[in-house]
């Protein structure tokens, strides 16, 4: 008796480490799978992995951001009102912009290290095979339980790393929902 609650001791402290384990590495798994599909360049099996109207949103608040211009900490100032208007004439074309340009071609570029610039314009038909894709850096981690932070440069760079943030969806699924520009 005492032997098999053991053994039933034994099995549950297996199956709890091996779910955590799997709870924990679920996004570097999601991403693999990610830059897989970006290699191969099948947007179809990437685009399963986006959630596109939250990326689109996150990046044209990004892009407002910066078009209002940096704001010093703790100063109430608000920006100038060129500038603010420059922002809201720059926000109404922003919007259809950023559907066009967000894309799972333009992901999959992202993801293999081409700088955002550069993975938004469309490549003519012939030339992916031609150029080799760049060495990259890469650095990845949780920010939190429910969000995890893929960031991506080309390797020598002294740019900032463009950052895709993944959102977990249920208990072992994750998406990319954000991208912060650099």
């Amino acid at each position: 008796m005492a032997m098999a609650r053991f053994n039933t001791q034994r099995l549950l402290w297996g199956a709890a480490l091996v779910f955590g384990l799997l709870l924990y590495a679920s996004p570097y798994l999601a991403l693999l799978q990610m830059r897989q599909a970006a290699g191969v360049r099948d947007g179809a099996a990437l685009a399963a992995w986006v959630d596109f109207p939250s990326l689109r949103a996150s990046v044209k608040l990004g892009v407002q951001q910066r078009l209002v211009g940096p704001r010093s900490p703790g100063s109430a100032e608000p920006p100038s009102p060129a500038r603010a208007m420059g922002a809201a004439v720059a926000s109404a074309l922003l919007g259809p912009m950023v559907d066009a340009l967000i894309t799972p071609a333009s992901l999959a570029r992202l993801l293999q290290g081409v700088p955002p610039a550069s993975a938004a314009l469309p490549r003519p038909q012939g030339s992916e095979a031609a150029v080799p894709p760049p060495r990259v850096e890469t650095a990845m981690g949780y920010e939190h339980p429910q969000r995890f932070v893929f960031s991506i440069r080309q390797a020598g760079e002294d740019e900032e790393p463009v950052e895709l943030v993944l959102h977990r969806q249920g208990l072992f699924g994750w998406q990319i929902a954000e991208l912060r520009l650099p």
